[in-house]
Formats: C-alpha cells, structure tokens, sequence
C-alpha cells in the first residue's frame, strides 16, 4: 500500500538553489576526504535524479544530464592555490568554494536544457499561487 501512495503523491521538484547547495556539500566533501589534487583530476556532474555528483574515474555512461571536468573550471586552479596541502583545513574556505560552485552552475546549466528549466528557487504554495496569478 505504500507504494501507491509513493505514486499519488506528488514529488517535489528539485531547483537550482537546492542543486548549488548540493554542490558546495559535495565540494567540500571530496577536498576534506581527497584532498584538491584528485578533486581537480574528477569530474562534478547532475544525474538524471538531480543528484549532484562527483566521479573521480570514468563517467558513467549515459547516466548524466551534465558533467563538467573540474580542470576546466577557473575556481578549482583558484582553489587549489588557496587551499593548504591538508585536507582537513579545505572546508575552511568558505568563498573560494562559492565561487568554484558559482562557475559550476553556469558550466551545468550551458549544457543542459532540463536544467535550465529547473525554477530558480523553491515557492511555497502561497507564494506560487499569487505568481501565477499576476
């Protein structure tokens, strides 16, 4: 019975605030685990479930809706000039990190027309209905 409510209940729609948030979380996640050297040799990608991502070998195939190599990101060489060879002291870094996330988005969204379509932030039903109604 469980599962039928699963289906008659609608699901929520991710957005891209929740998506950069995601972001930042996994960000400092691979630098405080991996440190910035395998961060920059990984690539951060969006599945097709909204989950915000980071795979550090080959890319699974056909399982992303955008995947942006992190080398190629402006922030990460920033980052990694910024950050101390030990990990740990990585997630200290709290604006360097922003703005690598910043970037991040606009490589994602360039890419992918699903989630360019994805609301910029969450409404709640009030704030929905009175948009709508404008």
């Amino acid at each position: 019975m469980a599962w039928i409510a699963q289906l008659l209940i609608p699901r929520r729609r991710k957005n891209r605030r929740e998506l950069a948030d995601r972001a930042v979380e996994v960000v400092r996640h691979v630098l405080f685990d991996m440190g910035i050297e395998r961060f920059l040799h990984g690539t951060m990608l969006v599945d097709r479930q909204y989950r915000m991502r980071f795979v550090s070998g080959n890319l699974p195939g056909g399982a992303a809706l955008a995947a942006v190599p992190v080398s190629t990101l402006a922030g990460a060489h920033a980052l990694q000039a910024n950050v101390p060879q030990l990990p740990a002291l990585a997630a200290f870094h709290q604006h360097d990190v922003g703005l690598l996330v910043e970037e991040l988005m606009v490589a994602l969204l360039a890419q992918s027309a699903l989630l360019r379509d994805l609301p910029e932030q969450r409404y709640r039903p009030a704030e929905r209905s009175a948009a709508a109604s404008k």
